[in-house]
């Protein structure tokens, strides 16, 4: 059994899915989507991990696990959030106690960067957080705000290409249907126009 206390549900794409799942963060730290209730259980209110508990729980699997571990997901639901000085503490306590690791990830919500510089977040892949999972959902800002998503077309372009020039590796989800009929052909051309603005690595519908 790992060393590790979950707060339950826990999520996590399905990339990472061979992944040691690391909770930094319990819940959402925007969680008010209209079409999410991935955090809106009472136990998922959002609050950090301490530093503390983050770094023992690091240091047990370490030694039940070894170099057994390729892949490391910081969960929950934007562990980003956290400033750049935890983060780092946390992927270089990563680096020494599980050494075979190659690659952390995290979900990104563009709000959360705009506080970090393209050189934070070139620190922060330098020591190993090699990918980012921005729900984008659209590009388009009336279906945005109508699903009150609290971004931009401009404040998730903006975080999209701050993390490619800090060389994470971006997945960019979008949903299909958002709009509705109405909105229909504005969520395609503002996703479409999104996505060929900012040229993610990764990009699901």
């Amino acid at each position: 059994m790992l060393p590790i206390r979950y707060t339950e549900p826990v999520f996590r794409p399905p990339s990472e899915a061979e992944s040691l799942i690391l909770p930094v963060t319990d819940g959402c730290s925007w969680n008010k989507c209209s079409y999410c209730e991935m955090y809106t259980a009472p136990q998922k209110k959002f609050k950090a991990r301490s530093e503390d508990e983050v770094l023992e729980m690091i240091r047990r699997c370490g030694e039940l696990l070894g170099n057994r571990t390729r892949r490391v997901f910081l969960a929950d639901g934007d562990a980003l959030i956290l400033p750049t000085h935890r983060l780092l503490k946390i992927l270089e306590a990563i680096a020494e106690h599980l050494p075979a690791v190659e690659r952390v990830g995290s979900y990104c919500l563009p709000r959360n960067l705009k506080r970090k510089s393209i050189e934070e977040l070139a620190e922060l892949s330098s020591a190993g957080l090699k990918i980012a999972y921005v729900g984008a959902e659209s590009g388009d800002d009336t279906v945005l705000a109508r699903v009150n998503k609290g971004e931009t077309f401009e404040s998730t372009a903006d975080a999209l290409n701050k993390l490619g020039e800090a060389g994470i590796i971006r997945s960019v989800m979008l949903l299909n249907g958002l709009g509705g009929q109405i909105h229909s052909d504005a969520h395609a051309d503002g996703s479409a126009r999104l996505a060929n603005a900012t040229q993610p690595e990764y990009l699901a519908t």
